[in-house]
C-alpha cells in the first residue's frame, strides 16, 4: 500500500507494508502482521531477511525475499557512490583559505549526505568526510557492524546503532530507555547534537522553493487515481532528489533505479493532465501560513457543511446517529487538512467491492459455526415506497444476522406454491444440513407455504414469527371497545397538536424538554400503545400546556370547538384513568415485544414460551383474576399465540432452557414432552443417536451427572441456555447436540427498519443486467452495513442514548393515525354533525359510569374496584 505523502518514484517496499504514523517511521507488514520501526528500509530488511536490525519475516513469498534483497544491494551501490560524489565536492572546500567558510561548506556537505543515515553494508565509523560521530566518545561497539552500542555509563546494550544509543543518552523516550547514570553535560551535548541533526534535515530546503508549485500527474482512469492521489509530485531531475526535503530524499536515495523512473516516464505519457500540487514540506509549511492568514473554520461552519450535504442529497436527517458516520467524521479530522474525496466512480466500483470483501469474510465466520448450531432463515416481508411488497432473506446464528438476498414478491405473494419454490431454493443455497427453521408471517399464504417447505426437508421447520404473532395480539386488543375509545381520544390530542405548529413548538420548548409524543416501534400497533404509553408518561405536561397562558391567549385553536374538546379531555381525569387501564393491561404483551426484538445479544427462542406463559398470567393478575375483565385479553391471546403455544420448537426451547426446567413452577405439560420427542426426532437424521439422544433426557431431567455439579447449578440462569449445554453437557452428547441446535435460534424474522428510499428508485430505473447487478450490491451492502451497526449498538448497549429525531416518513407508515384526520372523521366533519356539549360534570359521571360497566365493575364501588394497581395512582385531579 502506498503511504500517504509518498511521492515520484514509489519504493517498492510499500507493496508489502502499510504505514502506521504520518512520518511513516512505522511500517506493519502485510505478511506477518509485525509493526516495523525504522521506516520503510528497515521493512526491505525485514522482508530480505537481513540479519543485524530487524527480525526475520518468515511469511513473506519467496520471490518478495528475492525481489527486496535485489532492491537492498542496487540501493547500497547507489548510496556509496553518491556519498563518493559528495566526499569529493566537501574535499575542495576544506582548502579555501577562508576556514570559517570551509567549516560551514563541511556542515552543509555533512548534513546533505547524513540525512538518508547513509549506513553502509560493512558499518564503516570513519565517513568519507572525516566526520566521527560524538555519540563514539560514550560508548564502545558490540558486534563488527556496530549496530549493538554498550553505554560507559550505565553498562546498558543498545540495539539500533548509534542514533538510537544517542537517544538513549539524550534521554528521548520512545524508542529506548533513558540513560539515568550519564552526566548532565553529556546529556547536555548530545541533546543539542540530536537537535542539530533533525534540524538540519527540515531546514536544508533553500527559502526561495518554499511557495513554488510543482507538478503531479494525474491519470485519467478512476482506479490509477485513487492510488495516486496521496502522491505530492513526481521529480523532474537527479538535483531535485538530493537537495529536496529531508524525507523525500531519504526515500529516493532509496529507491532512484533506471527500473522505476522508466515506469514513471510511461504513466506521464497516458493520457494525463497537468494540475498544480505541493511538495510535501511546502504543503506543510503552506497549512500553517494558510491557518495564520486566513479565517479559523469555526465548528459552526462544519456543522452548516454537513447539513447542506444532508440535505442536498437526500439523506435522512438520523444518518447522524449512524455509526459508520460518527467514524468517518473521526477520522477525517485525524487525517487533517488536504484529504481528497475519492470520485464517484471508485465509490460504485472498487471501494463498494471492497466492502463486499469485507462482509463477506466475517460471513465465513458465521458459517463456520453452523455446523454445530445451524441457522435460521428469516423472511422479512415490507412494503416499499413504491408499494410494492419485497421480501428480505435473512439467515441468523449465534455470532450474527446478515443478509442473503431481496426479492419483489408483488406477484407472488397471494400464491403458496410460488413462495414455496422460493423459500426451497433458499434452503438450496444456505444448505439444508446447516437450516433448522425458516421463520414468516403468520398468514394463511404463508402457513399454507411453510407445510409444503416441511413436507418436502424432513429435517427443518416452518415456523411463524413471534413479533408478528404479538403485532396482531395487538391490533385485536385496539378493537375491543373501551381499548379503541381510549386510543381515539389519543389520537385526537395528538393530531391537533402536530398540525398546530406554534402549539407543538411550545409543548417542546416549555413544557417536554424537546421530546416528543410520539414513539415508533417495530409495529404499526405496538407503536400505537407506545405512543399511547407517552402520553401517559407527559401527563403533566400536557395539563400544563392546556392551563398555559400561551394557549388561553391564542385567538383561534383554544376558541375552536376541536381545540376546546382536546382541552376537556386532557384536564378530564377519567380519560387518564382509562388510558392507565388500557396500558396496564396491554404492557405484558408490549413487554413481550421488547425481550423478542430488544433482547441484546440473548437469543429469544429459549425465552418465547415462557416470555408468552408469563404476559398471560400476569394480565390475569392484574384484573384481580376476574375473568371477566381478563377474559377478552386471554380469548384474543390464545386465538392469536396457539401456533406459538404448540409449535414443537418453541416448547422444546423452554424444556431444554434450565433457567425454567429446574423452576418449580416448571409446566411439565403433556405438549411439552411431545415437542421434544418430534424436534429429536426431525432434527436428528441419524435413528441411532435418536434413541440415545430419548435416552439421556432423564440425566437432564433429574440432573445427574455433569447436570448436577456445582457450577452447573449455579450457571442455569447466568449463562446462555446454548452456552450451559455446551459447557455441562459433555456426558450427554446426543442430546447436547440437539439441544443446542434448538436453543440458538431467534424466533423473529424483522431483520432491521428498511429505509431503501434510494435503491427503490435505482431499481426502478435500472433495465440493464450491469445497473440490476450494481443495484443488487448497493442493496447487499446496505443492508448488512445496517444489520451490523444494530449489533453493534446492542453490544455496546445503546438503549440509553438520547431518542432521535423522528422520521416523518416513518411515522406516516406507522402511525397514520396519530398525525393525519382518517375519513370517517372528514366526513363528519363535512356534514356538520351537532355534538352535543353538556356541562363538564354530567359528562364525567356518564364517561366514568360507562367505563365501569365495560370494564366489568357493574356496582361502581370507587377506585379500588377499578384496577388493583390504582393504588399507586397520585391524586393530582
Amino acid at each position: 500500500m502506498v503511504p500517504p505523502g509518498s511521492i515520484g518514484v514509489v519504493d517498492p517496499g510499500w507493496e508489502h507494508g502499510v504505514a502506521q504514523d504520518q512520518r511513516k517511521k512505522k511500517v506493519k507488514c502485510n505478511y506477518c502482521g509485525k509493526i516495523v520501526s525504522g521506516g520503510i528500509y528497515r521493512l526491505k530488511q525485514h522482508l530480505a531477511r537481513v540479519s543485524g536490525e530487524v527480525t526475520y519475516c518468515d511469511k513473506s513469498p519467496e520471490e518478495v525475499c528475492m525481489r527486496m534483497k535485489e532492491n537492498l544491494v542496487r540501493s547500497t551501490k547507489k548510496l556509496r557512490q553518491s556519498e563518493d560524489n559528495s566526499g569529493q565536492s566537501c574535499s575542495s572546500f576544506h582548502q579555501s583559505n577562508n576556514d570559517d567558510e570551509a567549516d560551514e561548506e563541511e556542515r552543509r556537505c555533512w548534513s546533505i549526505r547524513s540525512k538518508g543515515k547513509l549506513g553502509l553494508s560493512d558499518g564503516s565509523l570513519l565517513r568519507s568526510s572525516g566526520y566521527i560521530d560524538p555519540g563514539w566518545e560514550h560508548g564502545i561497539a558490540q558486534d563488527e557492524r556496530k549496530k549493538k552500542v554498550k553505554c560507559n555509563y550505565c553498562n546498558k546494550i543498545v540495539s539500533g546503532g548509534i542514533n538510537r544509543f544517542k537517544q538513549h543518552l539524550a534521554r528521548i523516550p520512545g524508542e529506548v530507555a533513558p540513560c539515568k547514570t550519564a552526566p548532565e553535560e553529556v546529556y547536555v551535548k548530545i541533546k543539542e547534537n540530536m537537535k542539530w541533526h533533525r534540524a538540519g534535515k527540515r531546514q536544508n530546503r533553500p527559502d526561495d522553493e518554499m511557495g513554488a508549485l510543482t507538478f503531479r500527474t494525474v491519470s485519467q482512469d478512476p482506479d490509477q487515481e485513487e492510488d495516486r492521489e496521496d502522491h505530492d509530485f513526481y521529480p523532474t531531475s537527479q538535483d531535485r532528489l538530493m537537495l529536496g526535503n529531508g524525507r523525500f530524499s531519504k526515500d529516493k536515495r532509496k529507491s532512484y533505479d533506471s527500473t522505476n523512473m522508466r515506469s514513471v516516464s510511461e504513466a506521464k505519457t497516458k493520457r494525463a493532465r497537468m494540475i498544480p500540487f505541493q511538495s510535501p514540506s511546502s504543503s506543510k509549511q503552506r497549512k500553517l501560513y494558510s491557518s495564520c492568514s486566513n479565517r479559523v473554520v469555526s465548528r459552526k461552519d462544519v456543522t452548516s457543511s454537513i447539513s447542506k450535504f444532508l440535505h442536498h442529497v437526500g439523506v435522512p436527517t438520523e444518518a447522524a446517529n449512524s455509526l459508520y458516520f460518527q467514524k468517518m467524521i473521526e477520522l477525517i479530522g485525524m487525517y487533517g487538512e488536504g484529504f481528497v474525496v475519492p470520485s464517484s466512480h471508485l465509490f460504485s466500483g472498487r471501494l463498494l467491492q471492497e466492502e463486499m470483501s469485507t462482509i463477506k469474510s466475517y460471513l465465513r465466520e458465521y458459517r463456520s459455526s453452523w455446523v454445530v448450531t445451524g441457522c435460521s432463515i428469516m423472511a422479512d416481508t415490507w412494503t416499499n415506497t413504491e408499494g410494492k411488497k419485497m421480501i428480505s432473506f435473512l439467515v441468523s446464528c449465534p455470532r450474527g444476522v446478515y443478509f442473503h438476498s431481496s426479492i419483489d414478491a408483488t406477484d407472488i405473494v397471494e400464491d403458496a406454491l410460488s413462495l414455496f419454490k422460493c423459500l426451497d431454493k433458499l434452503v438450496d443455497d444456505i444448505g439444508e444440513e446447516n437450516v433448522v427453521q425458516v421463520i414468516t408471517q403468520n398468514t394463511a399464504i404463508f402457513r399454507s407455504a411453510g407445510k409444503l417447505l416441511e413436507e418436502k426437508r424432513k429435517n427443518l421447520y416452518w415456523t411463524p414469527c413471534a413479533i408478528h404473532c404479538t403485532e396482531l395480539v395487538l391490533e385485536d386488543f385496539s378493537k375491543l371497545e373501551f381499548v379503541s375509545e381510549c386510543l381515539e381520544k389519543a389520537q385526537r390530542i395528538t393530531r391537533f397538536i402536530y398540525n398546530q405548529t406554534w402549539l407543538l413548538n411550545l409543548m417542546k420548548n416549555e413544557f417536554t424538554q424537546g421530546l416528543d409524543l410520539l414513539r415508533p416501534a417495530v409495529m404499526r400497533h405496538a407503536s400505537g400503545f407506545t405512543t399511547l404509553q407517552s402520553l401517559m408518561d407527559h401527563k403533566a405536561s400536557l395539563r400544563g400546556l392546556f392551563q398555559s397562558d400561551g394557549w388561553i391567549l391564542s385567538q383561534t385553536a383554544a376558541k375552536s370547538e376541536e381545540g376546546r374538546e382536546v382541552e376537556k379531555m386532557v384536564l378530564s381525569a377519567v380519560f387518564w384513568k382509562k388510558v392507565q387501564y388500557v396500558l396496564k393491561s396491554v404492557d405484558p404483551v408490549m413487554q413481550v415485544i421488547h425481550m423478542i426484538n430488544d433482547g441484546g445479544d440473548r437469543l429469544s427462542m429459549p425465552y418465547a414460551y415462557g416470555y408468552m406463559c408469563c404476559a398471560k398470567m400476569a394480565i390475569k393478575s392484574i384484573h384481580s383474576d376476574d375473568a371477566r375483565k381478563y377474559g377478552p385479553f386471554w380469548r384474543v391471546i390464545e386465538y392469536r399465540w396457539n401456533p406459538l403455544f404448540h409449535h414443537p420448537l418453541y416448547v422444546a426451547a423452554y424444556f431444554f432452557n434450565p433457567a425454567y426446567k429446574y423452576r418449580p413452577d416448571f409446566m411439565a405439560q403433556s405438549e411439552v414432552v411431545r415437542g421434544v420427542n418430534e424436534c429429536i426426532v426431525r432434527l436428528e437424521p441419524d435413528n441411532t443417536r435418536r434413541i440415545t439422544a430419548l435416552m439421556q433426557i432423564p440425566d437432564y431431567t433429574c440432573a445427574k451427572a455433569d447436570f448436577g455439579t456445582d457450577i452447573a447449578i449455579g450457571t442455569r440462569t447466568e449463562l446462555d441456555p446454548s452456552a450451559w449445554w455446551q459447557q455441562h453437557g459433555i456426558s450427554c452428547l446426543e442430546l447436547q447436540r440437539v439441544a443446542v441446535r434448538i436453543l440458538s435460534h431467534t424466533c423473529s424474522s424483522v431483520g432491521c427498519e428498511p429505509k431503501w428510499s434510494v435503491y427503490d428508485q435505482v431499481n426502478s430505473q435500472c433495465q440493464s443486467q450491469f445497473g440490476k447487478k450494481s443495484t443488487k450490491d448497493l442493496t447487499y451492502v446496505h443492508y448488512n452495513l445496517r444489520l451490523r451497526e444494530k449489533q453493534l449498538k446492542q453490544r455496546l448497549h445503546y438503549e440509553d442514548e438520547p431518542p432521535p429525531t423522528l422520521n416523518y416518513a416513518l411515522l406516516d407508515r406507522l402511525l397514520p393515525d396519530w398525525l393525519v384526520t382518517s375519513e370517517k372523521e372528514e366526513e363528519e366533519a363535512l356534514h356538520g354533525e351537532d355534538r352535543a356539549e353538556k356541562e363538564d360534570h354530567e359528562d364525567d359521571e356518564e364517561e366514568e359510569e360507562k367505563f365501569y360497566m365495560e370494564s366489568g365493575n357493574v356496582d361502581g364501588e370507587g377506585e379500588d374496584n377499578l384496577d388493583p394497581y390504582d393504588d399507586d395512582l397520585s391524586d393530582d385531579d
